[in-house]
């Protein structure tokens, strides 16, 4: 007992520094692009240490027209985005296209609706405000307690609802000199999933040219509202003419995360080992597909397959678009969210067969809210969303929560099903799809108009046409192994693998 006393001792009076140096230095370069071209730029990163998930796309915008325009209220500048590539050498490590539609899933409205606009409405110029109206308003859907866009809050004051009279842009608006314009900053790890949840050794790749592209969408009437566009009996949606935007000083403000020697020795003595460095993440997949139009309160049935034979696979994530035609009412419906929408019709099920077995053993998914919790599964949060985005259900149309009129109903309502089994890795985290493909069984009762009566002598809509066909964009989280190994040569080998 005295030897334990006095070892005790030793160690409480032992006052040597054995701590390590943790110094972390953070290196700050704005990059400008190799190769561009109008809405096509290329940076070349530096292969000398890390590349942290703060780096940012930064540029701006400028207007040709001479019309008041701005960003879209819902996703601002993720709307402009259509796909990132990120290279190593000739390995093409990770490619989203449609990166617009997952980024604001995965990364903006999975975030508190503080954030989103507090936080991100700085960089992405976001800034959708929503009220519950105390009284009623002037228009006839203005009904007490319906849920609309805060006029005054938000970037964009969208005016009366019948003729959008009073419209104006609130903040961040697209100058005809892009001097005058805000610039947009959109963090790296929003958009590309590979350092989403860490930071990226670019040193183990330091005998290959490592090159990260950004293509933007030139349909900018997808994502940049125009606010003098109120000719709604044309179809006019308050929506910007493509080609009135072009895009301004494309920079890449990147922070690399230099770390002490000995961490990065502790990398690369990794790639000399048996098996070579391991760096797991997930790849989301584009599957383009279509559903045909339908006939009013038939159920339609439509299979799509999705072949990610011999891969494991974390989730699905099904986006719909209607194809709308010239006589549907785009201005009550899309000047909010214009193309970044995702289409809900009212009366819709789903069940998926995976490995030739059903998901859902009492049968397909129709309770909306079911719909919606499968949704915040593969979020691992709950889409922050109010309500009647997501629910379009006949009994909220019905109830005229969010009339169509006012934008938001149904306008964003993705179908997903979560594969994880559970385990906290990315790697052996999911399902292993074997030689079938994933079915997705989709059944949908359209209708026509829908007009009521019920809180006023006039015939308000309730639930607009859905019989339309729709486009339809599917992500498919799969693993994606990349491999790299010093060779006894001393030359690097790099290996990318979907198993």
């Amino acid at each position: 007992m005295a030897s334990l006393s006095q070892n005790a001792m030793n160690r409480l009076t032992d006052y040597s520094i054995t701590d390590e140096d943790s110094i972390v230095d953070i290196r700050t370069e704005l990059l400008d692009p190799i190769v561009s071209s109008n809405f096509r730029y290329q940076f070349r990163l530096d292969a000398s240490s890390f590349l942290d998930k703060n780096t940012m796309l930064l540029f701006k915008m400028s207007n040709s027209s001479g019309n008041s325009q701005r960003l879209n209220v819902i996703n601002g500048a993720l709307g402009a985005l259509s796909a990132i590539e990120f290279q190593v050498g000739d390995f093409q490590v990770q490619r989203i296209e449609d990166v617009n539609l997952w980024a604001t899933l995965n990364s903006l409205l999975r975030e508190t609706p503080a954030v989103q606009n507090k936080k991100l409405g700085h960089y992405i110029q976001n800034q959708a405000h929503y009220e519950v109206l105390q009284s009623n308003g002037t228009a006839d859907t203005q009904l007490t307690g319906a849920i609309q866009l805060d006029n005054a809050k938000s970037g964009i004051n969208f005016g009366a609802v019948a003729d959008g009279s009073g419209a104006g842009v609130n903040s961040m608006s697209i100058d005809a000199d892009a001097d005058n314009s805000v610039k947009v900053g959109i963090p790296l790890g929003m958009i590309l999933p590979l350092i989403r949840d860490r930071e990226l050794p670019l040193f183990v790749f330091s005998q290959y040219k490592i090159h990260i592209t950004f293509e933007f969408n030139n349909k900018v009437g997808e994502y940049v509202n125009d606010i003098s566009k109120t000719n709604f009996a044309s179809g006019e949606k308050m929506s910007a003419t493509d080609g009135d935007i072009a895009f301004h000083e494309v920079q890449l403000l990147v922070d690399y995360l230099v770390l002490p020697a000995r961490v990065n020795n502790s990398v690369l003595e990794q790639t000399r080992q048996e098996g070579g460095y391991m760096l797991d993440f997930i790849n989301p997949l584009n599957v383009k597909k279509r559903v045909d139009s339908r006939t009013a309160n038939v159920k339609q049935r439509t299979e799509h397959r999705i072949n990610v034979v011999n891969m494991e696979c974390h989730y699905i994530q099904g986006f719909k678009k209607f194809e709308h035609s010239a006589s549907y009412a785009q201005n009550y419906y899309d000047k909010i969210f214009l193309g970044q929408r995702c289409d809900g019709v009212s009366r819709e099920e789903i069940q998926y067969n995976v490995n030739g077995v059903d998901i859902y053993t009492a049968g397909a998914i129709t309770n909306p809210v079911e719909l919606y919790n499968n949704v915040s599964y593969t979020l691992d949060k709950d889409l922050q969303v109010v309500k009647p985005v997501y629910m379009n259900d006949p009994a909220t149309q019905a109830s005229l929560l969010s009339p169509p009129n006012l934008g938001l109903q149904g306008k964003f309502k993705p179908l997903c099903l979560d594969l994880r089994n559970g385990e906290f890795k990315v790697r052996g985290g999911g399902r292993f799809i074997g030689d079938y493909p994933i079915r997705v069984i989709y059944d949908a009762t359209g209708h026509a108009e829908q007009t009521t009566t019920w809180f006023n002598t006039t015939n308000i809509v309730c639930a607009p046409d859905d019989l339309m066909a729709s486009n339809s964009t599917y992500f498919v989280g799969v693993s994606r192994v990349l491999n790299v190994k010093t060779q006894p040569n001393g030359n690097m080998s790099v290996v990318l693998s979907d198993m």
